[in-house]
């Protein structure tokens, strides 16, 4: 059990979910301050006093996770030192469940997500994409997640654009799961002056499974032909 991941999935979720314009993690303490401010009669002062300071802890843990992107991921080599010879290969378009961390796209709106649940699948042209659900939530019943953000979410990995895979296990909630760290490339192009131009940026996205049967069949896919040469993308070594 992690106590840190805890505090990393509560900073999250009071991130996540808004009353009106401002994230959840900020309104406790703005209502004790007014609170504290206006208070004039001395036997409430001690509850806006309270309150005042439950604010600050739960801000101060919002933006002490937020710093952290929210999650941690130790390394931790051995996961993969004991890869099963015989392990299952995912086949072209198999959907396998997988919880995703980082940034996910769709059209050209970019999100940042943790602990997203996903399916991982990879194409018959061997291009890897997460398929993230990202559904409409609430927290202490007034406050919700962005409309704008429900739906479907993405990222593609190419094999070709892989610069690293490491295996290790991310701290999301009380209890830590073998996860993933993928580094990749990232191509887009942008409007130029007189054409299109290429913009290539460096992206991380955490696959964290349920079991390391799960994370097996992912790192086995993943790996089975990183970096190569395709006939869409350069040469990356690992």
């Amino acid at each position: 059990m992690s106590l840190w991941g805890g505090l990393l999935r509560l900073g999250y979720r009071l991130w996540r979910h808004r009353i009106g314009p401002w994230s959840l993690g900020y309104w406790p303490l703005l209502i004790g301050t007014i609170w504290l401010i206006f208070a004039h009669r001395r036997e409430t002062r001690p509850c806006a006093l309270t309150l005042t300071v439950v604010g600050l802890i739960l801000a101060g843990v919002m933006l002490i996770a937020r710093r952290q992107g929210y999650l941690r991921f130790r390394r931790d080599e051995s996961l993969a030192a004991h890869l099963p010879p015989d392990v299952a290969a995912i086949e072209p378009d198999e959907k396998v469940s997988i919880q995703a961390s980082g940034p996910l796209e769709v059209r050209d709106n970019r999100r940042y997500f943790v602990a997203a649940e996903a399916d991982f699948t990879t194409m018959e042209t061997r291009e890897h994409i997460v398929m993230a659900r990202i559904p409409l939530s609430r927290m202490w019943l007034a406050a919700r997640s962005p409309e704008e953000d429900e739906g479907w979410w993405y990222a593609f990995v190419r094999p070709a654009h892989i610069r690293s895979i490491q295996t290790g296990r991310l701290y999301h909630g009380l209890r830590p799961r073998p996860a993933l760290k993928v580094v990749y490339q990232r191509c887009r192009l942008v409007a130029g002056k007189s054409q299109p131009k290429e913009v290539v940026t460096e992206e991380t996205v955490y696959l964290s499974a349920a079991g390391l049967l799960t994370l097996h069949r992912l790192l086995e896919d993943l790996t089975r032909d990183a970096g190569q040469e395709t006939g869409y993308g350069q040469y990356v070594p690992l």
